[in-house]
């Protein structure tokens, strides 16, 4: 009896996936979604969003960001190679806490 249920979920899997398969192996769309016309717009034009404010980019300032985060991430390289050094010297040292430097 037991044999018989157990058997019964078995061949119901069997016959839904060979059911599948053949469904898949057919080639014949089941399903029918309807198609939208596809969606036409104008190139956007940067000069019609202004509202009436005039920006305007100011190069000094956009050089001295840039000088900024250059000095920033040389910094946070400079620390990470420090790291990793002290890492490589003494993996187990009693100061590292935490994963290993990357």
């Amino acid at each position: 009896m037991r044999f018989v249920l157990l058997l019964v979920p078995v061949l119901a899997v069997i016959v839904a996936y060979q059911y599948v398969r053949h469904e898949i192996t057919s080639g014949q769309p089941r399903i029918a979604l309807p198609q939208s016309q596809p969606f036409l717009s104008a190139p956007i034009e940067g000069s019609k969003l202004q509202a009436g404010l005039k920006f305007k980019l100011d190069q000094k300032e956009i050089q001295r960001l840039n000088g900024e985060n250059l000095a920033r991430q040389i910094h946070e390289s400079t620390v990470r190679m420090q790291d990793s050094a002290a890492y490589i010297r003494n993996p187990t040292g009693i100061r590292w806490h935490g994963m290993p430097p990357h």
